[in-house]
């Protein structure tokens, strides 16, 4: 054992790899687990890069549990750097991709993306992915099949999971580029598959120029139609929708819960009313939740659901959805303003509560019907909202 981890920490990335594909399985099974105990970053180099260039599934999550540990007492893993070779040195793709299809987008921002590519002489290559808004390239499977074979799996895809709809290959091949764009930002490894895949298909220049929704709805369209920003708020009843939420803080979770107990009490600080707690909450959360990576997740998301909608004749429902995209790229824009964005808080909220109680009602319904009674008097009040520095909403 001594053998294999010593030379890991001490080589280069490339000498690493080498090492790695070589080991005997059981060898490297036990250097994982005796890298996981060196506080060290040299080990939780070697470790990363495991879960990225291993090909056994078994010792990839080993690896990742050891890299787990090693987090837990602050050993940070440097990101891994590629070391496969630099794109202009590729040879050129095998394939190009002429099919592809995508599910919708599941609530963590997940979905399936298969790519088919067919070889001139007969037979296919077919990719099935799985990316994330937030995390990237998340899962990868790569296979030597026929036209055929993937048409019938797509079929039974099609019948038992959610809403597909078929995209332009290179369109696809872009959405791709975009989340091995997003890995990298996150400092996450690629799946192990994905030089493999880059190998058949080739990596695309760069991501999507614009969403093809833009080809049907023009975000110019909200400017002229300001009330589709207020009933972008009906997308929830839309099945693609359902389950979306903006992720709560957990610091936030008590703040709620005082709120929504504050609606029980029989003494009202002056200033500080239930409704003007509500609203305080809602643009704290806004403010902590809402990251700037989160935003553009949930841009994006929108995006690709619009899509969903015109191809399967909703075009109302897409231009809802663009004009909720489009309030969402303006930073300086009130939450309180974006009501389908309020939704989403508000959902987040309800998540966090769902356990608890008021006066024999669920805490969600409670503090859900204070905050929306709150927006509606301060929209109704001749007392404008602003929204102070201290991310407060204040009446004037």
């Amino acid at each position: 054992m001594p053998d294999l981890v010593e030379p890991l920490l001490a080589s280069d990335p490339a000498a690493r790899e080498k090492l790695l594909l070589e080991a005997d399985q059981a060898d490297l099974h036990a250097a994982i687990t005796a890298l996981g105990h060196r506080h060290d970053p040299a080990a939780a180099a070697v470790l990363a890069l495991v879960d990225q260039v291993v090909a056994d599934r078994v010792l990839r999550k080993a690896a990742r549990k050891e890299l787990h540990r090693l987090r837990s007492s602050g050993i940070a893993a440097p990101a891994v750097a590629s070391v496969a070779p630099a794109p202009a040195a590729q040879a050129e793709p095998i394939v190009a991709v002429t099919e592809a299809w995508a599910t919708d987008v599941d609530p963590t921002g997940s979905r399936a993306l298969w790519l088919l590519g067919e070889r001139p002489l007969g037979g296919a290559w077919f990719a099935a992915l799985l990316l994330n808004d937030l995390k990237g390239v998340v899962e990868l499977s790569l296979v030597d099949t026929t036209r055929k074979r993937f048409l019938r799996e797509l079929g039974e895809r099609r019948r038992d999971q959610g809403n597909w709809v078929e995209l332009p290959g290179d369109y696809a091949w872009r959405l791709v580029r975009e989340a091995v764009d997003i890995s990298h930002e996150q400092g996450t490894a690629l799946p192990n598959r994905y030089r493999s895949l880059r190998e058949v298909f080739g990596e695309a220049p760069a991501p999507p120029e614009r969403a093809l929704v833009y080809d049907t709805v023009s975000p110019v369209e909200v400017s002229f139609n300001p009330e589709l920003i207020e009933e972008s708020r009906l997308l929830v009843r839309e099945p693609e929708l359902a389950g979306w939420y903006v992720p709560i803080p957990p610091e936030l979770r008590e703040r709620a819960l005082a709120v929504a107990r504050g609606t029980t009490s029989a003494l009202l600080v002056p200033g500080q009313t239930p409704d003007l707690q509500a609203l305080h909450l809602l643009s704290a959360a806004a403010q902590e939740a809402l990251t700037p990576t989160l935003r553009r997740a949930l841009q994006r998301r929108l995006e690709e659901t619009a899509y969903i909608f015109v191809r399967t004749d909703r075009v109302a429902a897409a231009r809802r959805a663009v004009a909720a995209a489009t309030t969402l790229r303006d930073t300086h824009r009130d939450v309180e303003t974006q009501p389908f964005l309020r939704v989403l808080i508000e959902s987040g909220l309800a998540r966090a509560l769902r356990n608890e109680a008021i006066g024999g009602r669920p805490a969600p319904e409670v503090l859900l019907e204070l905050i929306e009674g709150a927006v509606q008097q301060a929209r109704e009040s001749n007392r404008p909202i602003e929204s102070r520095p201290s991310g407060l909403i204040l009446p004037r």
